[in-house]
């Protein structure tokens, strides 16, 4: 008897854990004269240690990309320390969150998101278009490369099930876009723009867009806010490159957003840090689109939205402090020990070459081609990081950037022109009143 009792005791208690474990948490509201804080870290690409190694072949393919694809553990590793330090309430990843979607790199990606959400915060992700179906899923072994297994869909959403998909309370039926709800008066769309896996350009279809507008009824009816995050621009953040970049229908995604009362995007892909604005014309409401830099991309930083019912929105760069992370954990590689320079260097060597072409072509002197390609490379320091116009004033009293002014109608002038006519001068803080 006594048994008897002592199990139906335990068996009382195993349904009560498992009826409260299976009862929905409560959301909690942002009260009127509080803030919670959001982490905005674009583009990761990471890519495991395991499919890499030390060979010329693997060095030879670092140095054809504009990112840091070296230390892209590093850089998360510092992610997660910054998390557990300044105790964010929400962390996003607005896509591109691995090199090239092999399976290996999201599984091992996908831990290290567990790690954030066990200390207590929110974590939400969308894709990117490098995350799925992508043939160019890379190894590297005996100085040699090879294709490893990608993933589809349906195992992206398998896999980052913990991340928004089991929280959301709408899916889209098009596209693996969510809604979520991480406090009763601000949620988060977090939509799915690449057109077709795993090509660069990105489009939201109509029945999307009517499931936006859907998703923003719902909102309004619990008079809550909504900011959207994409992984691709809803507005051009440059004005010679924006193809494959800004959404290719960005005009309907646009009015929707406004029909929608929709103030704030989070984006990334372009890589550059930038914030651009459209105004309606008929409401004159603003629509905020925030690109943060991709995080393995000089100059290596992510965001911070602080959100308050009574203020608005304050959005603000973090710039990762790698040398301070390197000494603290004693790591003893240079390159990390000395990263300002070495992160100087790279993003000279690696994305300026590329410029540095189209400077080789120019019909002008050799020593003048020298001079363009210092203030471009300096000029390029100062664009990536979000600055821009008088920011750059030093800059533009140089005598490559006079040259430049006297060339012919050519790529690198207009590149450059458009560095100092662009809306801000400083894209690393913005401050959002509530309409």
């Amino acid at each position: 008897m006594k048994n008897t009792m002592v199990i139906m005791g335990l068996l009382v208690l195993i349904i009560f854990i498992s009826v409260a474990c299976l009862a929905p948490q409560e959301v909690p509201m942002i009260n009127i004269d509080e803030s919670i804080k959001m982490y905005i870290v674009a583009d990761p690409h990471y890519m495991s240690e395991k499919l890499t190694e030390d060979s010329e072949v693997f060095n030879s393919y670092l140095n054809t990309l504009d990112r840091m694809m070296k230390y892209t553990g590093v850089f998360l590793d510092i992610i997660e320390d910054d998390v557990k330090k300044n105790q964010p309430d929400i962390v996003i990843f607005p896509g591109d969150l691995t090199n090239n979607g092999s399976k290996v790199n999201h599984l091992e990606f996908e831990k290290r998101l567990q790690r954030i959400k066990s200390t207590g915060k929110k974590v939400y992700v969308v894709p990117g278009n490098h995350d799925i179906n992508n043939e160019k899923s890379l190894y590297f072994k005996d100085n040699k490369i090879y294709t490893t297994e990608s993933i589809n869909e349906d195992e992206f959403v398998e896999i980052y099930s913990s991340y928004g998909y089991d929280e959301a309370i709408s899916r889209d039926e098009n596209t693996l876009s969510y809604l979520v709800k991480p406090y009763q008066n601000l949620w988060l769309l977090m939509l799915d723009t690449t057109k077709d896996y795993p090509e660069p350009g990105g489009y939201i279809n109509r029945d999307t867009l009517n499931w936006i507008v859907s998703c923003s009824d719902k909102a309004k009816e619990e008079n809550a806010e909504i900011v959207v995050v994409m992984h691709h621009n809803l507005l051009d953040h440059s004005e010679i490159i924006w193809e494959d970049y800004t959404v290719d229908n960005n005009t309907s995604a646009i009015n929707t957003l406004h029909e929608c009362d929709i103030q704030l995007v989070l984006s990334g892909h372009i890589h550059i840090q930038d914030v651009k604005t459209h105004v309606s014309v008929e409401t004159d409401n603003t629509i905020y689109d925030i690109a943060t830099s991709s995080l393995p991309v000089f100059t290596h930083q992510y965001g911070q939205l602080t959100y308050s019912p009574s203020r608005g929105y304050d959005y603000e760069t973090i710039k990762l402090n790698v040398e301070k992370y390197a000494l603290e954990n004693n790591i003893k590689d240079e390159n990390l020990l000395s990263f300002n320079e070495y992160a100087e260097k790279f993003f000279t060597d690696n994305l300026c070459s590329t410029h540095k072409d189209s400077i080789r072509l120019l019909d002008i002197p050799d020593e003048h081609k020298e001079e363009v390609f210092r203030t471009v490379t300096e000029m390029n320091k100062k664009y990536f990081s979000g600055y821009r116009n008088e920011a750059l004033k030093q800059l533009i009293e140089t005598k490559g950037f006079k040259i430049v002014e006297e060339l012919d109608e050519c790529f690198i002038q207009e590149y450059i022109m458009g560095m100092i006519k662009d809306q801000n001068a400083d894209n690393n803080k913005l401050h959002i009143p509530i309409n």
